[in-house]
């Protein structure tokens, strides 16, 4: 999974009951809803811009709008069309602020089978 230089954590997946478990398992060993935002591609309509305000707040959030959307959430610019296009496959993505627990977060979502710009899906 991406880890930015703002400690987030992003991982995409195309089921979305392991996404819920991904989460679950966040939440188990100690990561706050506070810290745990979902995008789901086909779920949304509108801006993603509009819902930053809520992005580590585990709220269901529209699906991005351009990449530049993940740039201003920490996403490295050379991921952020990647994620756009997960999104408008229908994909949902799950980013985590993980401040310094970067490996465990990165541990968890590839557990449930999550992955990233730079993972092969499995």
């Amino acid at each position: 999974m991406v880890m930015s230089e703002h400690s987030t954590v992003v991982g995409v997946f195309t089921d979305n009951a392991q996404a819920e478990q991904a989460i679950n398992e966040l939440l188990r060993v100690g990561f706050s809803n506070d810290e745990i935002s979902v995008s789901r591609g086909a779920a949304a309509t509108g801006g993603f811009i509009d819902s930053l305000k809520s992005l580590f707040t585990r709220q269901e959030t529209p699906a991005a709008t351009t990449a530049h959307d993940f740039n201003l959430m920490g996403v490295p610019e050379q991921d952020a069309d990647f994620y756009q296009d997960e999104l408008n496959a229908g994909r949902t993505i799950v980013l985590v602020r993980a401040a310094g627990m970067e490996p465990e977060a990165f541990g968890i979502l590839g557990l449930y089978g999550a992955y990233d710009a730079t993972t092969s899906r499995i």
